[in-house]
């Protein structure tokens, strides 16, 4: 674990992390937490002592945590039942991308580029995307969450491109390197990845 980062600055207050979010031209990473929560004390016992960690919280994200039981309209907006959870939202508070549970610093890493993703893609930065989740995937190629990163790139480069080619060789590497993953079974063609060859 890298440690002896820049901890990030959170804010606690909805309407400020949103009028930071336009100003920045950041999303917001919003974290619900709890009193007595042990996945929110890990977090910070662990998970938010990483440098790298800090390091793109800070640079990606306006981070917002707000309590789940004294933040009840907000909470219900989400339907967030969970501590800790994380919600990805831009700046108006549209959630693009949301998951709960504890993640340890390589987790997190993952999830906070699929939540940059998720709420990047529908403006149309593909390059950005896809920049950002090579650099994932290169970083952590044996992480249980790279599938994940991978799907979303390519689905990241056929937005750009629409080149249906290039995103069935993308699937079946996809498959070739993570066979036993929920991405491999998405194939979403009738013949099978190997019957088709090179095209």
């Amino acid at each position: 674990m890298e440690t002896q980062g820049n901890e990030p600055t959170w804010l606690t207050d909805f309407e400020a992390a949103a009028a930071e979010a336009k100003r920045q031209r950041k999303p917001i990473l919003l974290q619900f937490e709890r009193d007595r929560c042990a996945g929110c004390r890990k977090l910070e016992a662990v998970t938010y002592r990483d440098s790298g960690v800090q390091a793109e919280l800070s640079e990606w994200f306006v981070p917002l945590r707000l309590d789940i039981l004294r933040e009840r309209r907000i909470r219900a907006g989400y339907h967030a039942v969970w501590t800790p959870s994380f919600y990805f939202l831009d700046y108006h508070g549209k959630a693009y991308h949301h998951l709960d549970g504890y993640l340890p610093p390589e987790d997190f890493r993952l999830v906070m580029r699929l939540g940059w993703a998720a709420v990047a893609l529908p403006k149309g930065k593909y390059d950005e995307v896809i920049a950002r989740l090579d650099e994932g995937l290169k970083r952590f190629p044996d992480h249980p969450r790279a599938p994940g990163v991978m799907l979303t790139r390519a689905m990241a480069r056929y937005l750009k491109t629409w080149d249906n080619r290039a995103f069935r060789e993308e699937m079946r590497e996809l498959i070739r390197r993570y066979p036993d993953s929920p991405e491999a079974r998405m194939w979403p063609w009738d013949e099978a990845p190997e019957s088709i060859g090179n095209g």
